[in-house]
């Protein structure tokens, strides 16, 4: 991997495994801030992952839905000494495995939101081209139902993030009005558009997962949006500046 930028201290510079959690088995206790990814199976969850910490296997890949039947624990550090553990949690709406086995793996996602009191954030993948389908309502309510629940010594709420994934399958001209669908389906107002393929969105997920994690400010030159307002604000302090106290 080529050095990392210095005026980039968000990027990511080391990465582990650290542990996983089957039905019936407890994950390791909480030592720090922890953000939770979920989807439908072969939404790309393993690839954001990868594509967040930089490295092509960290996270195994697999084109078999349903692959992933466990609680897994990764963590990075980022250049400016910023930890974070990422959790990729069991795909879910993949229809061969049995009932039972479906079931337990939602029971055990759903002890894992409510018990761990170091969550932050949950990062919702949905597909672009398919939209947001009904299992990925149930889990954006479930989370939503648990803002203000007293998690014992931990975090008040948990933030939900809604990513876009495969943005590179659909027309640039047609991106817009994909992600307002996105939007009008869930009531969140700003989804956050994602390519594996060309990474497209990294760094403004890098930055919403910063601060749903109360970790230091972050800049992203390429952002002109957040340039704009950065400027308009600029603006609207020189004007008041100017303006003669009464």
């Amino acid at each position: 991997m080529s050095p990392l930028p210095a005026s980039e201290p968000w990027r990511i510079v080391a990465s582990d495994f650290l542990a996983a959690a089957a039905p019936g088995f407890e994950l390791p206790a909480p030592t720090t801030v922890e953000i939770a990814f979920a989807g439908r199976s072969n939404v790309g969850k393993s690839s954001l992952i990868n594509s967040l910490v930089e490295r092509k296997n960290l996270v195994r890949t697999s084109s078999k839905p349903g692959s992933t039947r466990q609680i897994n624990l990764y963590e990075a550090r980022a250049r400016d000494g910023a930890v974070f553990h990422l959790v990729d949690l069991p795909g879910y709406g993949f229809t061969v495995r049995s009932r039972a086995e479906t079931q337990s793996w939602k029971d055990l996602i759903e002890s894992y939101m409510k018990r761990r009191v170091t969550l932050a954030a949950v990062v919702l993948l949905v597909d672009v081209r398919r939209g947001v389908e009904d299992d990925d309502r149930e889990l954006a309510e479930f989370v939503a139902s648990l803002t203000g629940v007293a998690r014992p010594g931990g975090r008040e709420g948990i933030e939900l993030l809604l990513v876009a994934t495969k943005l590179d399958k659909v027309p640039r001209s047609a991106r817009a009005a994909a992600l307002s669908k996105v939007a009008r389906a869930t009531g969140i107002t700003r989804p956050l558009g994602f390519s594996a393929v060309t990474a497209e969105g990294r760094p403004e997920i890098w930055r919403a997962l910063r601060r749903a994690a109360a970790v230091g400010a972050m800049e992203v030159a390429s952002d002109a949006s957040d340039a704009s307002d950065v400027a308009a604000s600029d603006a609207s302090n020189v004007a008041s500046a100017d303006v003669p106290a009464k």
